[in-house]
């Protein structure tokens, strides 16, 4: 937040810290202290005079410009998901999925106007000490003013959870972040890395392998090895399909996020629900690149193992 007058609250109810004491909370913006760096600025983790432990992100130290957030104990979702993989499939998993998309829901539907995320990834994912779920980083997210349906706009995002007609028109809706939902929920899932162009040709894109395993009939192939046979398999099953669903090539099959969460929570039956084929980003050359994303940003984070990002992950 702008440094302004000593703590306090300001007439929207939000807290108000001065530059003094963010830069006491967080040891001078000392390097020990930075946990993460996004597309918007570094952040830092916060030792507030009262106890409280906060993330404070800079967004201009010229304009003594922050943000500060409650610190999330168990990071992001990609930082703990090898650990808690097993509850986020097995008992938790219900109850944590429930709680991403109703946020989601909420963001889509609730919200006036509506907000589209535009970069739904593991790493957005936050997790307090109870793993309950919080969407963050909405740098680069985009309303839809006065109910209109889609917005069209330069890409940016994260490859592999790019939505297909997102990624080559710019043509951006609500179905965009539900195709990113999808693919995040197959992640968890799997264990496994969204692109991964180390593997054989056919099995670069998770979703695609997911698709492939549907259509042999060996959808539970997909799940995370670590887990052996300790998981709920009806559960994974509709996790798997919802997934599949919300990552179909064409957007109007989707599921709304809405639909998508009675979806998880078995208030739909998905007997009988057709699945087609899911949208692949595979082209890249044809993604509509905004004046200032180059295909170096691609290989931002992940250049070792994956050129999977965008945006960075970190």
């Amino acid at each position: 937040m702008k440094k302004q007058e000593p703590q306090g609250e300001n007439d929207e109810n939000f807290t108000v810290f001065s530059y003094r004491e963010l830069r006491l909370a967080t040891r001078g913006f000392s390097a020990s202290n930075k946990i993460g760096e996004g597309a918007f600025g570094c952040v830092y983790k916060g030792f507030l005079a009262n106890g409280s432990i906060v993330a404070v992100k800079m967004l201009s130290i010229e304009l003594e410009s922050f943000l500060v957030y409650n610190y999330m104990e168990n990071n992001s979702l990609a930082q703990v998901e090898s650990k808690t993989g097993s509850n986020l499939v097995g008992r938790q998993g219900k109850r944590f999925h429930s709680e991403l998309l109703g946020g989601l829901a909420y963001l889509h539907d609730e919200v006036r106007p509506h907000i589209v995320h535009r970069d739904i990834k593991a790493c957005n994912i936050l997790l307090d000490q109870n793993l309950v779920p919080k969407v963050s980083d909405f740098g680069l997210s985009r309303v839809l003013r006065n109910d209109v349906s889609h917005i069209s706009t330069h890409v940016a995002g994260t490859l592999g959870y790019l939505a297909p007609e997102y990624a080559f028109s710019g043509r951006l809706t609500r179905k965009t972040d539900v195709y990113s939902f999808g693919v995040l929920l197959l992640e968890v899932i799997s264990g496994q890395t969204v692109v991964n162009f180390d593997l054989e040709h056919g099995e670069h894109y998770l979703v695609q392998k997911a698709w492939e395993l549907y259509r042999a009939n060996r959808i539970l192939h997909l799940v995370d090895p670590i887990l052996g046979m300790n998981y709920p398999k009806e559960d994974v099953v509709r996790f798997i399909k919802v997934g599949l669903l919300c990552v179909q090539e064409t957007a109007r099959f989707r599921p709304e996020m809405s639909t998508a969460l009675k979806m998880l929570t078995n208030d739909v039956d998905m007997e009988g629900v057709q699945i087609s084929q899911p949208g692949l980003v595979a082209d890249l050359m044809n993604i509509k690149l905004g004046q200032k994303t180059t295909f170096r940003s691609l290989y931002s984070s992940n250049l070792e193992s994956t050129p999977s990002s965008l945006s960075s992950c970190s």
